[in-house]
């Protein structure tokens, strides 16, 4: 797609000091976020790990990826949204979103960690932002109501790449962009969906009151709120030895997994196919431990659950390190998996759905999930506390140990119990045999 814009003059001109982008400079020169600051590059130690997981395959959205080679044939698929676009509103539409863009350039750019923005041209800046965020809308409004004429749906890979794609940390636009530039162009009362509306059915995100008086920062803000939905209290004091799930077992800790929440969204009439992906993370952090029983949620492992973890652990770690519960969670599922029999444990009891086919393969990619997070909140200090201290009792493991000895299954169990009585029949008997004897003979 070339860019026929007029060349404007740039944002930072001659390598002097910014003045309206999202970076301040300190006394030492370093470049640091502002507060408004809600789109980070992910940590040096998160992308050591896996530096694939914060890189789209598809699509670029917003400037950090732009120019990417290798997703440069989605270019020419915004091009073809945008003039649908342009055919289902006006031009002057199309005027007043590159108007409000060019309007709130200073907010947008402070969205931004500031090496993705830095020195990037105005003109250029606009551009990408009025191409994608016009291509988010189109794609939205064409999945409710997709048609079998849009072959761009057809592709059953691509139904899971690019939603992959647009919940990528660094690969996102501000959501007040996306639902100012929606409003403009289907104004109340013509628009029967707000925009959230539309972007809670594509990510599969309950829709209640509580999401509409949040102040979503990006779709990967939007889904770690889904994550968010129920968690127990958190507690100041960290988890220490928590044992694994087969060890667990063997101290007599039942496992229970728990159907995750059906997605509910307010607004009816969505009558096209979702893409595939579904997010698999609703109350997910909903951990109950009562009475011997460890309850967690049902989570299905597949390739793109490390994708989707990874970067909703590097959005908490830079925007809410203090309140990283989705960081404790993981660190939670690490210490109950630490090998392939965890794994096979835990799918038996139907806690994890393993299509990644391997249950070493799920065991690694666990485990390799908690390097690097640096954690500032606990959030299963007492459930930890308890499953160690259920862990260490003597009388739970005497009694585990007698279950599985003599109860592990019905033919054992039954003839445990035969014997049981054969013993107390006989025990009877020769205490009778013995008072008898004993009674004096007339």
């Amino acid at each position: 797609m070339e860019n026929t814009d007029q060349e404007s003059a740039p944002l930072i001109a001659n390598n002097d000091r910014p003045r309206d982008l999202a970076i301040t400079v300190t006394e030492h020169g370093l470049l640091e976020p502002v507060p408004e600051c809600c789109i980070y590059k992910a940590p040096i130690r998160f992308r050591e790990a896996n530096e694939k997981v914060y890189t789209p395959q598809l699509i670029s959205i917003g400037p950090v990826f732009h120019g990417n080679k290798n997703l440069a044939l989605m270019e020419r698929q915004k091009q073809r949204y945008y003039e649908n676009f342009l055919r289902g509103t006006s031009v002057e539409t199309l005027k007043k979103t590159a108007s409000y863009i060019e309007n709130n350039l200073e907010p947008i750019c402070r969205c931004y960690e500031a090496q993705f923005v830095f020195e990037l041209e105005a003109s250029k800046f606009i551009k990408i932002i009025s191409y994608d965020a016009v291509f988010i809308i189109e794609l939205f409004l064409r999945t409710i109501g997709e048609t079998d004429d849009d072959n761009f749906f057809r592709g059953e890979l691509l139904r899971v790449e690019l939603p992959t794609d647009l919940m990528l940390l660094e690969n996102q636009l501000p959501f007040f962009v996306l639902e100012d530039i929606y409003n403009r162009a289907f104004p109340e009362p013509a628009a029967i969906f707000s925009f959230l509306d539309l972007a809670c059915w594509y990510f599969d995100v309950n829709k209640d009151l509580s999401l509409d008086e949040r102040e979503i920062k990006h779709f990967t803000d939007l889904i770690r709120y889904q994550v968010m939905s129920s968690y127990p209290p958190n507690s100041l004091e960290g988890i220490r030895n928590l044992y694994s799930a087969t060890m667990l077992q063997e101290a007599g800790v039942k496992f229970i997994g728990v159907k995750n929440d059906e997605v509910r969204i307010e607004s009816v009439g969505f009558v096209g196919r979702k893409p595939e992906v579904r997010n698999n993370i609703n109350n997910l952090l909903n951990v109950k431990f009562e009475k011997g029983v460890l309850e967690l949620q049902i989570i299905t492992i597949e390739y793109e659950t490390e994708i989707r973890f990874r970067n909703l652990m590097a959005f908490e770690q830079c925007h809410y390190p203090k309140e990283a519960y989705f960081c404790s969670y993981i660190l939670l599922l690490d210490s109950l998996v630490d090998t392939s029999e965890d794994v096979d444990l835990l799918v038996k009891k139907g806690i994890i759905v393993n299509r990644l086919g391997s249950s070493a393969a799920v065991a690694d990619m666990i485990n390799n999930l908690a390097v690097g997070v640096v954690h500032s909140v606990m959030l299963y200090g007492q459930i930890g506390r308890d499953l160690n201290r259920y862990y260490h009792s003597s009388w739970n493991r005497r009694w585990t140990t007698l279950k599985h000895v003599y109860f592990n299954n019905l033919w054992r169990g039954t003839a445990t119990i035969a014997a049981f009585i054969v013993v107390m029949l006989t025990l009877t008997q020769t205490v009778l045999a013995i008072l008898d004897r004993s009674m004096p003979t007339k």
